[in-house]
């Protein structure tokens, strides 16, 4: 049976998950299907294609649930928002590809304007909405980039000794710094990522509501 394009796309979100985006090669993925190098090009025209149909894949994971009865715009926005962060952690680089994507797929697009229409339940114009939405966008992108991008430091590191982000935090040059640190692990990310959200939320409260009175005066 002749391969298909899907095919194509879920060997290389196995790639992806399992060795990570700089292991994902024409050659490593063409070897996963046992085919030609050459023969992968009937089915994706370029690598730029293949890595945006790997973000659209993931991203179709998300989905876009309604409001439920009573809910408000800010509870919507950060059932979506939790939603998209942990589709994004449960493939391995999904922010590399996300950031890097070269076109706006349908599920990019319908998730930023699903959040378009939560934040517009507040009456603000159509252009302070999609201030929002993309503030919030890039609010995930950038902290499951930093989440990715971040060593393993489950066990010491011999090359680098064991350093630790507490033997840099000198107490007096950095003291609220080192005085979080202490405390902090990396277990506490959902935490931080709540925290952070709950900020966005505030503001883009405020905000719009501004935006909504300025649209009626």
């Amino acid at each position: 049976m002749p391969l298909q394009r899907s095919e194509v796309v879920t060997a290389a979100m196995r790639i992806l998950d399992g060795a990570g985006l700089d292991a994902l090669t024409t050659r490593k993925l063409a070897s996963e299907l046992n085919v030609r190098p050459g023969a992968l090009y009937w089915h994706v025209s370029s690598k730029q294609d293949l890595l945006d149909s790997l973000t659209e894949k993931i991203l179709e994971e998300v989905g876009t649930p309604p409001l439920a009865p009573r809910e408000s715009w800010e509870d919507g926005v950060r059932t979506l928002v939790h939603r998209l962060r942990d589709t994004l952690v449960a493939h391995r680089d999904s922010a590399r590809l996300l950031a890097g994507a070269g076109g706006l797929g349908p599920n990019r697009l319908r998730i930023a304007d699903h959040l378009m229409g939560l934040l517009r339940l507040t009456g603000a114009p159509v252009a302070a909405t999609a201030y929002g939405s993309d503030t919030l966008l890039s609010y995930v992108t950038g902290f499951v980039l930093q989440e990715q991008s971040e060593p393993d430091h489950s066990a010491p590191d011999e090359a680098d000794g064991g350093l630790d982000v507490l033997d840099v935090l000198d107490e007096k040059l950095f003291p609220h710094l080192a005085a979080w640190a202490q405390g902090w692990s990396p277990d506490d990310r959902g935490l931080s990522f709540a925290a952070g959200l709950e900020v966005l939320v505030g503001g883009l409260d405020r905000y719009l509501a501004a935006q909504a009175k300025s649209a009626t005066d």
